[in-house]
């Protein structure tokens, strides 16, 4: 059984032991209806009667008021239920959080007891033709006619197309160069089946999910009326946004409960298979498989549960979310592929979940923003962060004759700014950091302060003597100096760089 963590609340404590309890008894049905490759509508319905819809939803709009962390247990239990779970947290994903956050008051309750009693299923509508991780880049447009939007384009890639009921969609509500260069080109909107115009284009067979319908939708002068326009005009992408760190935490929540379905598995076969005259899980390479996929599990579960408390304290772990979808869909493949392997020729057969791991795994690594996408988020706002991206400072010491780390003046802090001085410091630089450039800052702290300008004029002057190289941005700013080989003679004599070992043999150096 996969352990509460000490921070879980009472309610939610009791939403796990009820959606487990759920989850066992029903998992018959759900292999039943993944084997006549069949919507599981009677299961959807089972799910929506016991109110797992409503756990993230506030109870004033009819829900549990559990949070992402309440969302995420039952998502990850619901995830032994194959498709039920993505079935689950795609309706979750289509607008909750940004209903929530942008919607008003009435839109609020006409839309949030409908979420959360699982009347209808919600879809979220991104991807197009031309928009995929390019997310700002949407054709389908919306304009307005009186108190109308008429919505005109494609979406493509859509989980639950035909089964849903609600549309979350984003659509371009101006075509300024100026307003598009601020992202104020986007607008939200609900769009429910039905509408005159909005159509199913066509069903996806994809590599996994493989009895949850994905498509394609298109809008023909889809008109809707103004009430179903979710937060300001040109605001669609902050909405979208808002969306993003519960939806990659709701996401990765999912694979939990086939990871502890996949090791309940592993356990099971390896102690009935026998080769070589012993059972399989005697063999220590079986083993040490089934320890790292235990340890992949057990990191990426704690993580997870730690971002959704972020979220429930009403923080916003952008790099810890992305970190999470990182972390369960990578390791859900690397693990899927070395079950099937301990599980030999059993695991390639479908008899055996294992496969079906794999694939929606790998489903996993490109929906909901795709890894590149998740490493460039954690790279951006990382270096963002001054605990990171802070210099590192380098002295040198005469009494061990090496570079150190350290919080200590430079020795050259108190010289007077001028161009010798300047060009001593970017000199001795090389003998601390031979292949690295330095940053006018990093000069302007081991001098001690100055003036910016001033320093930057000096630059300048040593470049024009070819005494330092200046590497400069794109509006021709100097962002980095480097000292050349004719300013390191001119600032210290050759003994100043060299350096050698006690144990080097004076004979050797010439």
């Amino acid at each position: 059984m996969s352990e509460p963590f000490f921070w879980w609340t009472e309610d939610q404590l009791k939403i796990s032991e009820k959606v487990r309890e759920f989850v066992d008894k029903n998992l018959e049905e759900a292999e039943y209806y993944f084997w006549k490759k069949k919507f599981p509508w009677p299961l959807v319905k089972k799910v929506a009667k016991e109110g797992f819809f409503g756990t993230g939803i506030p109870k004033e709009y009819d829900g549990l008021e559990l949070g992402a962390t309440g969302s995420a247990i039952v998502a990850e239990q619901l995830g032994r239920l194959y498709s039920v779970g993505h079935v689950f947290t795609v309706s979750m994903l289509a607008g909750l959080e940004q209903i929530l956050r942008y919607a008003t008051e009435e839109q609020k309750r006409l839309w949030l007891p409908k979420l959360a009693k699982g009347e209808e299923l919600g879809a979220v509508c991104i991807t197009e033709p031309f928009a995929g991780s390019d997310a700002a880049n949407v054709f389908t447009s919306a304009k307005k006619e009186g108190d109308e939007w008429i919505i005109n384009g494609k979406k493509r890639y859509i989980t639950g197309a035909g089964v849903s009921d609600r549309y979350f969609i984003y659509a371009k509500t101006s075509d300024d160069p100026a307003i598009r260069k601020q992202y104020g080109h986007i607008t939200s909107f609900i769009v429910e089946k039905g509408t005159p115009g909005f159509t199913l284009e066509q069903i996806n067979p994809l590599i996994g999910l493989d009895n949850v319908p994905n498509g394609y939708l298109d809008f023909d002068h889809v008109r809707i009326p103004d009430k179903n326009r979710i937060g300001a005009v040109g605001k669609g992408w902050n909405v979208m946004m808002a969306g993003l760190n519960f939806e990659r935490l709701i996401g990765s929540a999912v694979f939990g409960g086939m990871f502890e379905d996949t090791i309940k598995l592993l356990f099971h076969f390896t102690q009935r298979r026998v080769q070589f005259n012993r059972t399989t899980n005697q063999f220590p390479g079986v083993q040490a498989g089934i320890a790292e996929i235990i340890s992949k599990y057990k990191v990426a579960r704690t993580f997870s549960y730690y971002c959704t408390k972020l979220l429930d304290e009403g923080k916003e772990p952008m790099i810890e979310a992305s970190i999470a979808k990182l972390m369960s869909t990578e390791f859900g493949r690397d693990c899927a592929l070395k079950a099937i392997q301990i599980l030999g020729g059993d695991g390639l057969t479908r008899f055996l979940p294992t496969e079906r791991f794999l694939r929606d795994a790998k489903i996993g690594e490109i929906v909901a923003g795709t890894t590149e996408i998740q490493k460039m988020i954690i790279y951006r706002f990382s270096a963002m962060l001054p605990r990171y991206n802070s210099s590192i400072r380098f002295r040198w010491d005469e009494e061990v004759n090496a570079p150190l780390i350290s919080m200590k003046d430079s020795k050259f802090k108190g010289l007077e700014l001028n161009e010798e001085n300047i060009l001593k410091i970017i000199a001795h630089d090389y003998k601390i950091n031979p292949g690295l450039y330095m940053t006018p800052d990093d000069v302007r702290e081991d001098i001690g302060g100055g003036s910016r300008s001033t320093i930057r004029k000096i630059f300048e002057i040593l470049e024009s003597q070819k005494s330092i190289v200046c590497h400069r941005d794109r509006q021709g700013k100097i962002v980095l100096v480097k000292a050349t080989y004719e300013g390191l003679q001119k600032a210290f004599p050759k003994e100043h760089y060299q350096w050698f070992p006690e144990w080097y043999d004076d004979s050797d150096k010439f």
